[in-house]
């Protein structure tokens, strides 16, 4: 990867921020748009920042000379995206989470989100390296009867927590136009997004 950038080029990627939470980590993904999906789920969910490892994701944007449009929607621009390989490194008393099928996972439909969570995610043709497994708290896994794209799996995971933030009562229900942050896919005169007099 070129060590300078020219200045016009899109550029998703900052350098490592402390940590917030919740995060989400993908390990060495290939796709730049399952990490443009992430960065929409992570928006839509609350989510402030999601890590990425590893030089495949990064090499494909630079080689494009442009970013997926999830990335580019000003919408999501609440999301940092952070290209780090030890991101763990940046959080304070984490409760690190791998999102993967093994014999010792929990079920995510019993699954209980702690506040402190770093969901940490393999790439579209591996797993969690087992290292950095060694380093996870709990596993869990999702129950589906066939594997998801790691976009899909980011969003279940995200509206799994936010059900059951509102099931334990730590979050209100809001009607549409106290939820949804744009008016988007809506007729300009659809009354939600009416501006009160």
């Amino acid at each position: 990867m070129p060590e300078e950038k020219p200045a016009s080029d899109p550029w998703p990627f900052k350098y490592a921020l402390p940590g917030v939470f919740p995060a989400i980590i993908m390990h060495d993904p290939r796709d730049p748009f399952n990490v443009g999906a992430a960065v929409r789920a992570a928006s839509c969910f609350g989510v402030s920042q999601v890590w990425v490892t590893g030089k495949r994701c990064a090499e494909r944007v630079w080689d494009q000379k442009r970013i997926p449009r999830e990335e580019r929607m000003k919408g999501f621009k609440d999301v940092d995206i952070i290209l780090e390989d030890q991101p763990l490194e940046y959080f304070n008393d984490a409760v690190p989470i791998a999102v993967e099928l093994l014999p010792n996972s929990e079920n995510l439909l019993s699954f209980e989100h702690p506040p402190n969570a770093v969901y940490l995610f393999g790439p579209e043709d591996g797993s969690v390296p087992q290292g950095v497994r060694g380093l996870c708290h709990r596993r869990v896994f999702i129950p589906t009867r066939h594997c998801t794209n790691l976009g899909a799996a980011i969003y279940l995971l995200l509206y799994d927590r936010l059900m059951k933030q509102y099931m334990n009562g730590e979050i209100d229900t809001l009607p549409i136009g106290d939820v949804l942050e744009e008016p988007r896919g809506w007729p300009a005169n659809n009354p939600v997004f009416e501006q009160s007099e």
